[in-house]
């Protein structure tokens, strides 16, 4: 009876780590909406242009959003094939807005990093206590699972956040239809952090009733 209950708690530790694993790195702190928009008012197909110095980390966002995007059942494509990495030189805002129409695009989700810190924290140590579990077991007879009290020393931790925003602009006529703001936390590689944004952002776009 006590393997079986130590494999349960084994089990739920397991679950409750995975959890912890997957949890979401990103979190929206804000959006908007354009004043006009109308209740059910869609973009049905958007380029996403990520504004990332590196290239892999450009590449690597807008694939993840434009992921994200399909799966909410919008036509979406990524802009580094379309436009190249030279595109916006010698050009306007509108110039690029009238461009990008052309070649059959509604709307352009524009992500760009403005910002990245580095905070220190400390945490407290102190004694964890693991509660007494009682099992009855046959003929009356109790059984106790104990564990010892840990103690676990202080210590301090960087956490490196990741500030973006989110621009969605109707092409023509040009106009600024959405935006949001979004921080990342300690991704722990570029495609756990680029897939963090893409599915916060997309889904904030989905409750803001823009897909």
């Amino acid at each position: 009876m006590i393997a079986r209950i130590k494999g349960l708690l084994m089990v739920f530790v397991v679950a409750v780590l995975a959890t912890a694993c997957t949890a979401h790195n990103t979190m929206v702190s804000s959006s908007a909406r354009a004043k006009d928009h109308q209740a059910g008012e869609h973009v049905n197909k958007v380029l996403v242009v990520a504004v990332v110095n590196d290239t892999q980390a450009r590449d690597s966002l807008e694939s993840n959003v434009v992921a994200a995007l399909k799966a909410q059942g919008v036509e979406a494509t990524a802009s580094a094939p379309v436009l190249g990495d030279q595109y916006s030189e010698g050009k306007t805002r509108k110039q690029m807005a009238a461009d990008i129409a052309s070649k059959g695009y509604e709307a352009a989700l524009v992500i760009s990093v403005i910002d990245i810190k580095e905070e220190m924290h400390y945490t407290q140590g102190g004694a964890n206590f693991a509660p007494d579990i009682a099992v009855s077991g046959a003929m009356g007879q109790t059984y106790y699972v104990r564990q010892n009290a840990t103690y676990e020393p202080g210590y301090f931790s960087n956490d490196k956040k990741y500030f973006l925003e989110s621009n969605l602009y109707r092409l023509q006529p040009e106009g600024l239809l959405w935006r949001a703001k979004s921080t990342t936390v300690n991704p722990s590689d570029l495609q756990a952090g680029t897939s963090g944004v893409a599915d916060a952002v997309v889904d904030r776009m989905a409750k803001d009733d823009m897909i």
